[in-house]
């Protein structure tokens, strides 16, 4: 989704299945070999109701989303994110947002966005973002 963008523009809903190798693949690409991120027994022992997904798991599915909603020219220049519940494995993360002001800074044209994650339980993660658009956009 490109285009001129105003307060109020709806980001819509990006959803994203969370398997088992998906938890895995998360784990080897960020190093966080913490097991509650890919040891099931493990996470259950420590309480959790299963394997869960990491900070940088979410990051980084924040950062498709920009580029998603804003193009692959985007840059982010604030991301902010607040986790307020788990993201499980066999779960599916759906995140939309709300764009909260578009403005200019020294020739640069920014999005100020808040988006949330959420799972079939409930919003999970709160994002605030800062994105410089691209060229024309």
């Amino acid at each position: 989704m490109t285009g001129e963008w105003k307060k109020g523009d709806v980001l819509p809903a990006i959803s994203l299945p969370l398997t088992l190798r998906r938890s895995v693949q998360a784990v080897a690409g960020t190093r966080d070999y913490y097991p509650v991120h890919h040891d099931e027994k493990f996470a259950r022992d420590s309480g959790a109701q299963g394997i869960f997904f990491n900070t940088m798991f979410l990051q980084g599915f924040a950062g498709r989303a920009i580029s998603e909603w804003f193009g692959n020219d985007a840059f982010p220049r604030r991301l902010e994110i607040a986790m307020r519940g788990s993201n499980y494995v066999g779960q599916t993360l759906t995140i939309e947002g709300t764009v909260e002001s578009v403005r200019e800074s020294e020739g640069r044209r920014l999005v100020d966005a808040e988006a949330t994650m959420r799972t079939e339980d409930g919003p999970t993660t709160g994002v605030k973002m800062t994105v410089q658009l691209g060229p024309g956009k």
